[in-house]
């Protein structure tokens, strides 16, 4: 029996990821020839992908399987295998994993599924397994998925059928569900886009998609790099990974959690959802994100295409409805249709049939019956400078014209390449002939000028991105603030979150503004609080069980007499009994009330998959109904705060509207720097909601905060 040997630098080697996708030798485990059985099906996806290294079968019976030979047991199998791929039953996955420790085999692809993803119940096997791997030094992608393609080394793991699916390319796909990467094969098949390399991670139960998109990224064969992902683990490490690569990145994140957000405890949790928290980081990061598979066609096309580095375009039609559609798209997008240059201008007047074409931008080229006319017009576009891309719509019919389409394509992927900028071309004819563009030449072929479009807005955007991606710091940083460390240690061991009063002491330790105010238990209390700091005042119910108090009748406003101050404390006890709050830690909150002012929200929280998070946006009542804000991960520097600032939409009315003054712009960037600080300092602390922060043109203050622990008692209204 032949043994394979490993040398000591191949034993180096198995330390990285490469030996998962240029494996030397592989073992299948489960193999049976009954052609109902799935692990044969690895073997012979192998075999026609052009595996080059060895192939064994291990089975309950020997002999063979499309020529390969079937072990009856791992023991009995040639030492050295690199990668052993296995597909039997869960239960016996634990010993199956053992025996190929114990045989040298240091990577498995584990394809069986009926895990936690089937039980939770299961998870005490997967915890099994990792205890096995760790003794051995295994490293491990699955359970629950269909391992790997590598179109270059002809490995090709799955235990389905892809032998006519997929075609060798530079996208690397990793996908958590095998099911959605047969799609995105689907997708790149139909617009002839063709595959480098795809993972599919399953449960993720060792490594996940951030070991892999490192590698990937770094992969010479890889150009770009598409995500399918159902949840997201390391999320800091992933953004620092793609934020320190220029290689596109697309990610599809389905389970976009939105129920979570009608039972939040805070304006900040309602708003800033898991989701948009997933859509804010991967933005600072340079990630694409792409809401369905529809957009997934559009943006791999859009990066077939060279970089679209500006916003000025030229729309070239053959159709003036066209023309007019596309114009409409681009102002849509933001785009610019500047003045079509003189050079276009001069070089396209001899080739006109009359004069019934206006030279002016979007171009409508309707009486050029030449084809080899629309090459002519697209490089004197391409070639000034103040022009970023063009959009070219061409219908035809492919009987009469459908040759002339096809030889005028090489020439446009020669104009891309010569002036590195993209031509955008929608082509407007039979489904038969627009395959044989897609399929010979592997030119991106938009089927709508507005798909055309939407893909140069992408491209424009990567680009954008790729310039001002900020790379995510570190979460924590040391030395929390000694005051607020003893407030949080009181209210964890009282076990409850912090009362309104003590929420203001937190956000005042960390010195940001906050009117007079006082927790009184007694009529006499509030009195003495109004001799100090005067009238008028507001009055709030103090409880830990009134989260929304103004909506439950818990606030009374503007009390400019002390005569209204007794009436308003005789209604709030009355609403007291009403409402059954018996927790005896509150009370009632006397705060000098401040002027009219903008009212702003300042937000935190800690993220599950990517940690600490920083929130700003209109505020107020209609928070969350306008839901205007900006999220950035926290620690943000001065530099992230201005951008962040200045990315509302109401953005116009801090700096002044109708001749009204600038507003204290300054102080909102302090106050987020700050509440960034306190949430990074205090890994205790959950949430923190400053609704609102009323803002004047010199100055500004808090005059609602929630804070909320991590394990702290949470009790809803």
């Amino acid at each position: 029996m032949k043994q394979i040997v490993e040398s000591p630098v191949n034993r180096r080697k198995s330390l990285c990821m490469d030996q998962f996708f240029y494996p030397r030798s592989l073992a299948v485990i489960g193999v049976s020839p009954k052609k109902s059985n799935l692990a044969r099906n690895v073997i012979r996806n192998c075999i026609e992908f052009g595996f080059r290294g060895e192939i064994f079968g291990i089975g309950k019976r020997p002999g063979r399987v499309f020529g390969v030979p079937i072990f009856e047991s791992i023991e009995a199998m040639p030492k050295g295998v690199e990668l052993g791929v296995v597909l039997t039953p869960a239960q016996s996955t634990p010993d199956v994993i053992k025996k190929l420790g114990k045989r040298g085999v240091r990577r498995i692809i584990l394809e069986t599924g009926g895990f936690s993803e089937f039980d939770m119940r299961r998870k005490v096997l997967e915890d099994e397994i990792l205890q096995i791997m760790r003794h051995y030094g295994q490293r491990l992608i699955g359970p629950n998925c269909l391992g790997i393609i590598n179109m270059k080394s002809g490995l090709c793991t799955p235990f389905a059928d892809y032998r006519y699916s997929v075609s060798a390319g530079s996208v690397s796909i990793i996908s958590q569900s095998g099911g959605m990467g047969r799609t995105l094969f689907t997708v790149m098949e139909n617009e002839a886009i063709g595959l480098n390399k795809f993972v599919s991670v399953g449960n993720k139960l060792d490594i996940g998609e951030a070991e892999l998109l490192k590698f990937l990224l770094s992969d010479p064969e890889t150009s770009l790099v598409v995500l399918y992902l159902e949840d997201i683990r390391q999320g800091r490490d992933i953004l620092r990974i793609a934020a320190n690569s220029d290689k596109p990145k697309i990610v599809l994140k389905s389970n976009r959690g939105k129920a979570g957000a009608s039972i939040a405890l805070s304006h900040t949790a309602a708003m800033a959802t898991d989701d948009k928290v997933v859509t804010a980081a991967l933005t600072q990061a340079g990630i694409i994100r792409i809401d369905n598979t529809y957009e997934l066609a559009k943006s791999l096309k859009a990066f077939q295409m060279p970089a679209l580095r500006g916003p000025n375009l030229v729309v070239i039609s053959r159709s003036g409805g066209h023309a007019v559609v596309a114009a409409d798209a681009c102002e849509n997008h933001r785009f610019h249709l500047p003045p079509l240059p003189s050079g276009v201008a001069g070089k396209l007047k001899k080739h006109l049939r009359s004069n019934v074409i206006k030279l002016k931008n979007p171009l409508d080229m309707g009486d050029v019956y030449d084809l080899t006319v629309f090459p002519v017009a697209i490089e004197e576009s391409l070639k000034q400078e103040t022009i970023h891309g063009v959009l070219f719509i061409l219908i035809y019919s492919e009987q009469t014209s459908g040759k002339d389409v096809h030889g005028i394509i090489p020439r446009l992927q020669e104009l891309m390449e010569k002036y590195e900028k993209p031509v955008a071309a929608t082509l407007i004819s039979s489904a038969e002939g627009l395959r044989k563009i897609k399929q010979q030449s592997g030119f991106p072929v938009f089927a709508f000028p507005e798909e055309a479009v939407e893909a140069l807005a992408i491209s424009y955007q990567h680009y954008l991105l790729s310039r001002h991606r900020q790379l995510p710091q570190t979460p924590l940083r040391a030395g929390s603030n000694p005051e607020v460390a003893s407030q949080i240690k009181r209210v964890k061991k009282a076990e409850r979150n912090f009362l309104l009063h003590e929420s203001f002491k937190i956000v005042e330790a960390y010195q940001l503004p906050v009117p007079g105010y006082k927790l009184v238990q007694k009529r006499s209390e509030a009195v003495e609080f109004v001799r100090e700091f005067g009238l008028p005042v507001a009055l709030k119910i103090v409880s830990r069980s009134l989260v929304h108090k103004s909506d439950r009748g818990g606030v009374k406003l503007d009390l400019d007499t002390l005569a209204k101050l007794h009436q308003a404390f005789t209604e709030m006890e009355i609403r007291i009994g009403d409402l059954n709050l018996e927790d005896q830690e509150g009370g009632l909150m006397v705060q000098k009330m401040v002027p009219p002012g903008q009212e702003v929200i300042l937000g935190a929280r800690r993220d599950p998959n990517f940690g600490p998070v920083v929130l700003f946006g209109l505020g107020g009542v209609l928070s969350e109904l306008f839901k205007d804000i900006v999220i950035r991960l926290a620690p943000i520097n001065h530099s992230q705060v201005k951008k962040m600032v200045r990315q509302v939409k109401f953005l116009p009315v801090l700096y002044g509207i109708r001749g009204g003054p600038c507003l204290d712009i300054n102080l909102i960037e302090e106050c987020l720097l700050k509440l960034s600080d306190l949430i990074t300092s205090h890994e205790e602390i959950e949430e923190v909601d400053i609704n609102p922060l009323i803002v004047y043109p010199k100055n500004g203050y808090i005059v609602d905060a929630r804070i909320i622990l991590a394990q702290g008692v949470r009790e809803r209204d």
